[in-house]
């Protein structure tokens, strides 16, 4: 009986593209915070710092997993359980640790800066997807939308920001990354067939009747987040949880917009 829960509303899942339900979101999301928190030790007891530079050499990695999830759905890829959801987070963590491990060594060995060699490393990954994606993009059309979308939902949330006194540059990447992924999505679900993958979105977009509600929804929920992070986090700790807040909403909806436009 275990075995088969798991494997409906796990496995399954993962290879039909169904989508989440509540128990796979609820296991995946406490796997999402403990790997955080994980991560955040790490880059403490490496005394790295969250800023420019460690987006800099991450960046690349992000659009590595985000390029190969897109050629997934598209069939370019194969489906298999390290380039899709949950796995993908995990191929990408391993690689980026690996690169960042590598690049620290040559810092301390070679004074070359951690984050060029991790960029020289994140560019070699992430040259072939990116060309098989760029090469085999068909609806350019998608893209135009989404872009649209991207600006106008960006440069209300930077004016929302500037309203209420908020010029940290890292806030503003949070809203930026998730309006991404709105847009993404709103384009997705209203002009192509698309489903929204998440339970709750997808609830209340059927609720609404229009999946342009999730920019009301992605600000409120930006701004708790971030009202959190500034109430509970330490000052120099903060960074790292913009850091990944940003990433949460930045590369699955790059991987949304690349899927819209490869097979419409």
């Amino acid at each position: 009986m275990v075995v088969e829960f798991f494997k409906r509303y796990f496995v399954e899942p993962i290879y039909t593209g169904e989508g989440y339900n509540v128990y796979n979101t609820l296991v995946y999301g406490l796997l999402l915070g403990f790997g955080l928190i994980a991560l955040e030790k790490i880059v403490i007891k490496l005394n790295l710092k969250v800023d420019r530079r460690f987006l800099k050499a991450i960046l690349p990695f992000l659009a590595f997993a985000s390029f190969s999830r897109s050629l997934v759905d598209a069939q370019l890829f194969p489906r298999t359980a390290w380039l899709i959801t949950p796995g993908i987070f995990f191929t990408t963590a391993l690689l980026a640790l690996a690169s960042l491990a590598l690049a620290l060594r040559m810092q301390r060995s070679r004074g070359i800066a951690y984050e060029k060699t991790m960029l020289a490393l994140g560019i070699f990954l992430l040259a072939y997807p990116a060309y098989v994606a760029l090469t085999n993009v068909t609806y350019l059309l998608a893209g135009a939308q989404i872009l649209a979308l991207f600006v106008v939902s960006t440069a209300a949330s930077y004016a929302l920001l500037k309203l209420v006194n908020q010029d940290n540059a890292w806030v503003f990447a949070v809203f930026a990354g998730h309006m991404l992924d709105a847009s993404a999505t709103i384009v997705g679900v209203e002009y192509y067939g698309y489903f929204e993958e998440h339970v709750f979105e997808d609830w209340l977009i059927n609720l609404i009747g229009t999946a342009y509600v999730l920019y009301p929804l992605k600000l409120i929920a930006i701004g708790i987040i971030i009202w959190v992070i500034n109430s509970l986090i330490e000052e120099e700790n903060r960074n790292f949880w913009y850091f990944a807040f940003f990433v949460l909403g930045f590369a699955p909806g790059l991987r949304d917009a690349f899927t819209i436009m490869l097979i419409g």
